[in-house]
This record gives structure tokens, sequence and C-alpha cells, in this order.
């Protein structure tokens, strides 16, 4: 696993260089094995998990900087990357010409400045603090708590915010004095202080030419797919895939078992004892077909106290808490008997390939076109789509798509159950809304929800990865960009979402799995989980830190708090989880050690 750790100064204090050698040799102590890539009088850049397939250091040599995670060129050229031309783009030629996922930290060349950009899915952390006045950027920041070099102020205000949206993306995080750099964002510090923007946004793709056709969007589709899936599996030999029995795991599994691959694939399909996450039949099939080998395993009925189900490391936001189902241990166990060096997933198609069912979609097309050529058909598709009546449809055409009527991806959001109301009074859209989507306001309402997924696709990174690389290739910049130039009438049409991908893919991906609409569920699983624990969540929540704080509505929360409540008000579930999730993450940091100086 890619970790890393950089120090940053203005040498011509001389104290500054003092304490960057105290916390060299702070880290050398700690951290013996961690590998130092770059070592100049105002940087220090030390990295460990680098070396293997799926995380390499591109080393820009003294003067231009690192690299840390893994580059695709998009011209398939092996050509080496430039320092200068880095440096003089300001690290956005990684983005135009490179593609993956990375941490860049630039310094200018002949002068102080330095840049950090990540790349545009995120896929590897990145957050800035501070350490005197010493910069520290790094993965994880429970790196830096080993290290004592954070505070761990808690800024209860992002911790009200995941409250209300537990798939909170911004670059505020839990803790006060810690920031996190967003999917695509570039900082650049330099002697007048940090300054930052997007090397990469959704919208510019909105805005590109569309890709009109359904025949041509869906050979550009299938084809740009098959070269991410292709790029990822050619940085290991042996893999193990997520096979779930849908549609986005048959499709990434019928690119890993392309004939011409000789990576060695095995796929695992975990299924609880209840019909609604039995999938393996399907799973059966996707793997016939592909010629995989197949795993099935149980998940055991939930045992554990719940706080075991959750991994322990000190994260920056209630958001980044890692969930560990009975099924981890497992996955585990067969990633070591087997040598596995990395498990792929289908998580990204429900998001890119447009299965959200947005009453929009017709408005998009209403946009563009106004009511000529298939503007009925389309209205139609929509309706049978979103399960809306065709008059509503319409009314949303002609209004958003004509008239132009503002659209919002956050209305979706229901108001925070179990929040105090004065916690509730003080929250506000601008504490959750991301950048990416102020910046499309202009754009049809499907895009805008197009460019919302973009960002909660995030929250798959989370997962843990400690005993194998976890890779998602679906999540890959290619797929993203031509997925955001396809109007979202051209991804789905005849009511049935995901359509061009099904099309697409088609003779490649069992019929029956092309043919299914539904999904499996997990809602069973976590209610099962809490009933058993309802005890020790009450206890846990009711004589917390989010009740003292005041962010928890105590009387709201213990109602909730029973098992009557839990199984007959399935809309309880998750905020139940989500305040237990942000409990968790609250105490692991009240009860750290603050930082030290040498």
């Amino acid at each position: 696993m890619l970790r890393y750790i950089a120090f940053a100064w203005n040498p011509a204090v001389a104290e500054n260089n003092s304490l960057a050698e105290s916390l060299r040799q702070r880290l050398r102590t700690k951290f013996p094995n961690w590998t130092c890539g770059i070592d100049t009088p105002d940087l220090l850049v030390f990295h460990s998990g680098t070396g293997s397939g799926g995380s390499q250091a591109y080393e820009l040599d003294r003067s231009g900087g690192i690299v840390l995670g893994r580059l695709f060129r998009r011209d398939g050229a092996t050509d080496s990357i430039s320092p200068k031309d880095l440096q003089r783009t300001k690290g956005k030629r990684l983005v135009e010409q490179y593609w993956g996922r990375y941490v860049a930290i630039l310094k200018e060349e002949h002068g102080p400045r330095l840049w950090i950009l990540r790349d545009p899915t995120g896929a590897v952390p990145c957050f800035i603090t501070r350490f005197g006045d010493i910069r520290v950027i790094c993965s994880h920041v429970d790196d830096c708590a080993k290290l004592r070099l954070i505070d761990a102020s808690i800024n209860w205000d992002h911790v009200a915010a995941y409250l209300w949206f537990d798939h909170l993306v911004t670059s505020d995080t839990g803790l006060s004095d810690v920031r996190e750099v967003d999917a695509g964002e570039r900082i650049e510090i330099g002697p007048d202080g940090t300054t930052s923007d997007y090397s990469w946004s959704p919208d510019r793709f909105c805005r590109k030419p569309f890709v009109e056709g359904r025949q041509i969007a869906g050979r550009q589709l299938r084809s740009v797919i098959e070269g991410c899936v292709g790029a990822w599996a050619s940085c290991y030999s042996s893999i193990l895939h997520d096979l779930s029995g849908g549609l986005d795991s048959a499709v990434v599994l019928a690119c890993l078992c392309d004939r011409q691959r000789s990576v060695n694939v095995i796929c695992n399909n975990y299924f609880a004892r209840h019909s609604e996450s039995d999938e393996r039949v399907l799973a059966r099939e996707a793997a016939e077909l592909a010629g995989a080998a197949l795993i099935e395993a149980p998940i055991p009925p939930p045992e554990r106290p719940l706080d075991h189900f959750f991994d322990p490391a000190r994260v920056a936001t209630p958001a980044h808490i890692v969930f560990l189902p009975e099924s981890q241990t497992a996955k585990e166990r067969l990633v070591q008997s087997h040598g596995i060096e990395a498990v792929f997933s289908g998580q990204g198609g429900d998001h890119f390939f447009q299965r959200s069912r947005n009453p929009h979609i017709a408005a998009e097309y209403a946009r563009r076109h106004g009511l000529a050529g298939e503007f009925f058909r389309v209205i139609s598709d929509t309706s049978r789509f979103t399960k809306k009546p065709i008059w509503s449809v319409l009314a949303t055409a002609v209004l958003s798509g004509l008239f132009r009527k503002p659209a919002n991806p956050y209305d979706i959001l229901n108001p925070p159950l179990l929040v105090s109301q004065r916690t509730r009074d003080a929250l506000d859209y601008d504490v959750i809304r991301h950048p990416w989507v102020s910046a499309a306001r202009d754009l049809p309402g499907s895009k805008q929800q197009q460019i919302f997924n973009v960002i909660d696709s995030q929250v798959f990174r989370h997962m843990s990865d400690h005993y194998a690389d976890i890779v998602h290739p679906l999540i890959s910049q290619p797929i993203i960009e031509l997925c955001l130039q396809i109007p979202s009438y051209v991804l789905t049409y005849d009511g049935i979402d995901r359509a061009l991908v099904r099309e697409a893919f088609d003779g490649a991906v069992p019929a029956s799995i092309l043919a299914r609409t539904t999904k499996g569920a997990t809602t069973g699983y976590f209610i099962g989980l809490l009933v058993r624990n309802v005890a020790v969540l009450r206890e846990f929540l009711l004589d917390g830190l989010l009740v003292t704080e005041g962010l928890l509505d105590k009387h709201a929360t213990a109602e909730a708090l029973s098992e009557r409540s839990l199984i007959r008000n399935a809309n309880m579930l998750f905020p139940v989880l989500t305040a237990f999730r942000a409990e968790i993450w609250a105490r692991s940091w009240t009860s750290a050690e603050g930082p030290t100086l040498p």
C-alpha cells in the first residue's frame, strides 16, 4: 500500500532547517523501511509501498520533484516524464498526457514554488497540514499522528455535515488543521502563501462536442473500457475479482479475461443467506463465459461486536472510516493463499453509465435539439426509466430544457435524521456542495447529476487495502471523460438503465445479466447487524461525544435505537450507522496525543 510524507519549508529561516532535520530523524526512527525519494534544501519526500506494479515512484531528478502512484500514457508511448514540461505547465501536462492514480509534488525550476497535484479520480489520498513553519503533505494522517505532528482538534461543523450527507467529499476535514487536496486540484505553495485551482474539472468535458450517435458512442465506450481495464491488469500477474453477478463487475471480468491477456484471474462471490443478496447463479454464468475460476463463500451472520466492524486506523474524516464486513477476513485469507497482488471490482459503473433515474434526461435532449427529432421518443424513454408520468417528464423537459430552469443535484438529500434542531438550522448547502457542481450550474440537470456521481465515486477509494492493491478500473479518467461527453439519453434508452454499455458488451457478458435491471441488496444484513447490537448502540451513542456536543438529538436517537424501530423503519438504518461511524471516529481522536516538538 502506497504511503508518503513530505516536508516543505523556507530554508532562509535557520530554525526551519533545524526542525526539518529533526523531523527527518523522527521519521527514520519511526518508519525505518521508508525510502527517501527527494532530499533538497527545502523539500523532503519519504514513501513506502512503491516498486510494485500498482505503485511506483517517478523521481523527476533533483530539480523536478516526484510523482507517486501509477501513470499510463494516453498515447501508449513509453517515454519518460519530462520534468521541465511539468514545471512549465505547473503539473497540468500530467492531466493532459497521462492518466492513472497519483499525487505529484513538483518543484519550480530555480525558484521556491511547490505544486501539489492530485489525480482527477482521487485514487491516492493527499492531505496538507503544518508543523511549526513546516508544510506537511501526507497520504495518511495516522502516520502524522504516530509522528506526533498534528493537533487532534475536531472540526465539529464538518462532523455535522457528515451526519447530513455521509458521502461527503470536501477539502475540509474533521480535523481543524488538516486540509484535503481535492481530486483534480492543484495547490501552489510559494513565498506569498498558498493558492489553489483545478487542473481538471468534469464540466469541461460536458461542454466539449458530444458523442450523439449510439453505434459510434457504443464502440468508443467499449474500446476505452477495455483499454483501461487492460492497462490496470498489465500491472499484476494475479488478480482476485469481486464478481457480484451484476452488470458492471461482469463487464470488467470480460475485459480481464480477454484471450490476449496472460494474467491469472480468480473470481469471488460472497452471498448472504437471504434471496436479496444471493446472486450466485448470475456470477457462475459470467465466470463460465469468461473461462475464470469462481470461489463462492457465504457471509456469516454478524456475530462480532459492532465496533469490530470498523478499521481502527485514525483517518481525517468520518467519511473515510472503513467498514469491514464479515467477508473481509475470508478475502484476506484468499489473497494470501493464492498469492494475489490486487483485488478488482466493478465499482463506478452505476455512477458513469447512467443508472440514476434522473428526470432531467429528456430535458437535456430538449436543450440540445428543442422539440424536433426524437424528442417524444426520449420523453417516453425517460418516463419508463424514471417511472414518472409522461406529463411530469414533459413539464421538466420544457422548464429545465427549453426555459433552462436551474437544477440542483443536492435536492435528493433528505433532512438529517437524528441531528439536533440547533445543528440542523446551522447546516448550509455550501458546506457540502462540491466546487465541481458549482462550476456546472449552467449545464443540464442530467449532466450536473453525472458530475455529482463522479464526485460520489470517490467514496470507493476508502476501502481497506492493507492486504492487496484495491483497483476499481471503471473509475479511470478516460472512462469518466468519455461518459461526460455522451448525452444521458444516449447512455440510457428504451427505459433501460446503462443501456449503451449493455449493447456495447453484447456477447461478452451473459444475456441473463444484460437483461437484468435489478440489483442485489444488503439491507437485511445491516438491519440484523444493528438489531444484534442495539443495546451497545444505545449506550455508545446516548452517552457519546455527538450527544455531548449537541450534534445528535438525544430523544430522537433514543427512540430510533430499538429493535422495533430498526426493523420497521428502514429509513433509520443508515442514519444510525452514520452516527455510529462518526462517534467511533471522534473517540479515536479525542484519545490521541497531541503534537510534540523534537
